[in-house]
């Protein structure tokens, strides 16, 4: 499935940084809002592709594919 252009750039940075990331760490290279990030994550979360751990205050997003 085709996704849209901003989830593939997101999902790009995910697998650079070897299919784990931190949450903070993604929004402050993609130049984005928390409230638009966290929309990223939730629709990504939904169609499987990715899983997001609560650690502390923040996230940790893992690749699932």
């Amino acid at each position: 499935e085709h996704l849209p252009k901003d989830l593939e750039q997101f999902l790009d940075i995910i697998k650079n940084k070897g299919g784990r990331a931190n949450q903070k760490d993604v929004r402050r290279e993609t130049n984005l809002s928390e409230a638009k990030v966290s929309l990223m994550i939730a629709d990504l979360e939904s169609r499987g592709i990715i899983r997001k751990i609560k650690k502390g205050r923040g996230n940790i997003i893992i690749l699932e594919k």
